[in-house]
């Protein structure tokens, strides 16, 4: 399916930039295509949490390749020509959409595009309403287990669609996933449900449906987009809602920057904590080992300890 582009603020990548790209890696792109039964399904994702995802369910029946470098920051990508034959070869191309990924349009319309693509954040499933009660379109689903899920499943349906010979595999890691998604949305529950707060403050406006899922209300100090900066007005009012609130902690990304956020602290003499938005991951935390599992467990210490909530 083709998203039309969603005009939240944002830097756009110039699409006849982007189709100049497609032009000059037309040629020869069937050549890295996968022949025969026996070679993995290649497939291209967008996001880390759908690398994660497509790793899991696939097993070693695909190749899963992400384009954005680790650290990279998803929303202001730019594929480059190599970027382009990557994408061109793969079997199956898997997006998040709802606006986050501006360039994906332009590569779905190329006549090279990979046969399947499948955008795995519904509009329909992810509707929010902002203060003024207007439609807000956060493209951040992963950060919600329960949207997480649902990311799953379409992805198991594209690989179905590519590769019908694995469908038995795909089903049961796709359950073993969806059962552990579940159980750290049983966790998060059960530890924010008695809290001395329910207002968390973030350095980017990427929490609407994690705090919309557990009952909270989540501030934050840039927007949707990271390059989005507040008004010195804006900043005012969150220095005073930190201080009314006896917020102790503002909540920061390790890819964002911290400028805003450490002045916002250094203002309200509030402490810093990780609170990760997991769309990319940074060269120490695959050399680490980190999982989206493992960083959200940690999102869930984070959120807990600026809460008050009980132990």
């Amino acid at each position: 399916m083709i998203l039309s582009l969603i005009r939240w603020n944002r830097t756009v990548l110039p699409l006849f930039v982007l189709s100049a790209a497609l032009v000059g890696v037309a040629c020869g792109v069937g050549e890295d295509a996968p022949t025969g039964q026996d070679a993995p399904v290649r497939v291209v994702v967008t996001t880390y949490p759908l690398e994660y995802f497509a790793g899991r369910i696939g097993g070693d029946r695909v190749r899963v390749e992400n384009p954005v470098p680790a650290g990279g920051d998803a929303h202001s990508f730019k594929p480059t020509p190599g970027d382009l034959r990557t994408i061109f070869a793969a079997d199956l191309l898997v997006y998040n959409g709802l606006g986050f990924e501006p360039w994906v349009d332009a590569v779905l319309t190329a006549g090279d595009a990979p046969r399947v693509a499948v955008q795995t954040a519904s509009e329909d499933g992810a509707r929010l309403l902002d203060d003024e009660g207007e439609v807000l379109l956060d493209p951040h689903v992963w950060l919600d287990p329960v949207l997480a899920g649902g990311q799953a499943r379409a992805l198991l349906n594209g690989l179905i669609e590519v590769d019908l010979e694995g469908e038995s595999v795909y089903r049961a890691n796709t359950e073993a996933l969806l059962a552990e998604l579940e159980a750290l949305d049983g966790r998060f529950k059960a530890r924010l449900r008695s809290c001395a707060r329910d207002t968390f403050v973030t350095a980017h406006d990427a929490f609407n449906y994690f705090a919309a899922r557990y009952g909270l209300t989540a501030v934050g100090i840039a927007g949707i987009n990271p390059g989005a900066e507040p008004s010195p007005k804006v900043l005012g009012e969150l220095s005073a809602l930190v201080r009314d609130e006896g917020i102790r902690y503002i909540l920061i990304n390790p890819i964002d920057s911290r400028r805003l956020s450490d002045t916002l602290a250094r203002e309200t003499g509030a402490e810093t904590l990780p609170l990760h938005i997991i769309q990319n991951l940074t060269p120490e935390q695959r050399e680490q080992g980190e999982t989206y599992f493992s960083l959200m467990n940690i999102n869930l210490e984070s959120v807990a300890t600026t809460l008050g909530c009980a132990s």
